[in-house]
């Protein structure tokens, strides 16, 4: 098991290890799946990682591999073709902050804030709604009831995902930090508002998104404030791993990546998506939008687009990364059961329809990510790929780290072993489920 894994280092080594772990940058922005940071450590000391290396993870999420990189002084790369994914990455593997500046800063934006609140009649709080997204930031006048209006963005939002005013709230302090200027401190504070609108919704976050029970209110001004002070400890505390290692974040399509990255790349340490129902544009949909990021349907469709294809909200027409595992018997095996399955049961759907295709298109698409690789990996770099399997689809098995290993296998790699990282159970069959660390050579 990973977690037997052991280090020759002395107990100052040992100590520090620990102080970096305990550094809490993680907790600036997380995604509900993401992977820990202590397996991201674990997988640093078993290839031996070090100063002098670059470590890639090209499906990055919100940073863990390139924080835990930073905190050893290792250079690092992160890709992600999702935009609050790429932006929390970027932001919190910023650690050269000028602190006098973000503490004046930080005050005269909760004092202006906080001021705006008082303000605002018992009433109407303040007439805000989805239609200040859509516009410059600026003083306006919005008619009363505005959030009932025919208003696009509010068509990308299921409805009571969060309640009109904590959304007043979020918009009041996105109005204010709007006004100051664009640079790394105020993107610290644009992730924080993030962080904020997700504590202030009525989501929960189990194996899909779901609304739970609806709350008129909540104290955004007072976790918006608790967050930036844990941010700003938190940047103090970094100041003792300078100078800092390089960081480098691309918003862009891992399926394509040697076309902007050059290399050398000695090691890649990642989670992309499972073949699955989880649409990662839908767990962050509040987030893209207050930042900005879509501001249509034709833009969400487009950021899908983008994406590794992983479930059936991104599956389009014109979708061919199946040809690339056309010949591995073993993927087309599970497609085609998925399929008999789906006819045998009647199951007409649009997206059951797709189920089957959710396998081709994935395992293709992650073979333009392993043939992408090799072009800027040298050999002997070293991969880990922590993986699911899944039974998402009429419970046929679709075991992913042994069909990635088989993808792999006819590139340029050889598997080192998988290794057996967790098992969890799955909500719709009560089976356990095993979560497994893919580790490849590049040959």
């Amino acid at each position: 098991m990973l977690y037997t894994v052991s280090s020759d280092r002395d107990a100052t080594s040992m100590n520090m290890k620990q102080k970096l772990r305990d550094a809490s940058v993680h907790d600036w922005y997380r995604f509900v799946l993401a992977f820990p940071d202590h397996l991201v450590t674990l997988l640093l000391d078993k290839f031996g990682a070090g100063p002098g290396d670059v470590v890639l993870d090209p499906f990055v999420g919100t940073g863990t591999t390139l924080v835990e990189c930073k905190k050893r002084g290792i250079s690092s790369i992160g890709i992600d073709a999702n935009p609050v994914a790429a932006f929390a990455s970027r932001v919190k593997t910023r650690w050269d902050i000028d602190l006098e500046e973000f503490d004046r800063r930080r005050w005269a934006l909760l004092g202006a804030v906080r001021e705006a609140l008082h303000a605002a009649s018992p009433g109407r709080p303040f007439q805000l709604s989805f239609a200040d997204l859509e516009h410059p930031p600026a003083v306006r006048q919005i008619r009363e009831g505005a959030l009932e209006g025919d208003v696009a963005l509010e068509s990308l939002l299921p409805k009571n995902w969060i309640s009109p005013l904590p959304l007043r709230k979020a918009l009041l302090i996105r109005e204010h930090i709007e006004r100051m200027p664009d640079d790394s401190i105020t993107d610290i504070f644009r992730l924080a508002l993030a962080n904020v609108v997700v504590a202030a919704s009525n989501l929960g976050f189990g194996p899909e998104v779901y609304v739970k029970k609806k709350r008129q209110d909540a104290d955004v001004y007072g976790v918006f404030e608790a967050m930036l002070r844990r941010m700003r400890h938190d940047l103090e505390g970094v100041r003792s791993f300078a100078p800092y290692a390089p960081t480098w974040v691309y918003y862009d399509d891992a399926r394509c990546l040697a076309s902007f990255l050059k290399g050398p790349i000695n090691f890649v340490i990642t989670s992309p998506p499972y073949p699955n129902e989880k649409d990662y544009t839908r767990t962050t949909r509040l987030e893209l939008i207050m930042l900005g990021f879509i501001k249509s349907k034709k833009e969400l469709r487009q950021l899908k687009q983008r994406m590794l294809r992983s479930h059936t909200r991104n599956i389009y027409k014109a979708d061919n990364d199946s040809v690339y595992v056309a010949d591995i018997p073993e993927i087309q095996q599970v497609a085609q059961e998925i399929e008999r399955r789906r006819v045998e049961r009647g199951a007409t759907s649009g997206f059951e329809r797709l189920y089957h295709r959710v396998v081709t298109e994935y395992f293709g698409g992650m073979h333009r990510v392993l043939e992408q690789l090799e072009r800027v990996m040298p050999p002997g770099g070293q991969l880990a790929f922590v993986v699911g399997d899944q039974m998402s689809y009429f419970r046929v098995p679709i075991h992913t780290a042994k069909l990635l290993s088989l993808v792999a296998r006819r590139l340029h790699y050889r598997e080192v072993e998988t290794i057996l990282w967790r098992t969890r159970r799955a909500t719709a069959t009560n089976i356990d489920i095993k979560e497994q660390i893919l580790i490849l050579e590049r040959t």
